[in-house]
């Protein structure tokens, strides 16, 4: 019961992640004159998911941030957490696609 608890007053606010942590993965798969670049990428992706979420992390229902919400201390993807609830809530299918 108290963990339910936990995880409706997590979800009531917008978790966040440190990119560091969560961009080093992207070093992993370039080559060592491109991982610096790659980094920086993923930074920049993961930041516009972060500011879209802020801007968006109330009308995602409560189920669908409790479902797609990480638990607290795990490094977790903006962009992974954006699309989990775009999933849930079908919102990102009826968004007109940017060429």
């Amino acid at each position: 019961m108290i963990s339910m608890l936990f995880l409706v007053a997590f979800a009531a606010s917008m978790p966040t992640s440190n990119l560091d942590k969560i961009c080093q993965s992207a070093k992993v798969g370039a080559l060592p004159e491109d991982q610096a670049s790659a980094f920086q990428a993923c930074v920049r992706d993961e930041q516009a998911a972060r500011d879209q979420l802020k801007k968006e992390w109330r009308q995602f229902s409560a189920n669908a941030r409790g479902t797609c919400a990480e638990t607290p201390g795990i490094a977790f993807s903006y962009t992974e957490l954006l699309t989990c609830l775009e999933m849930q809530s079908g919102s990102g299918f009826n968004r007109p696609q940017k060429p």
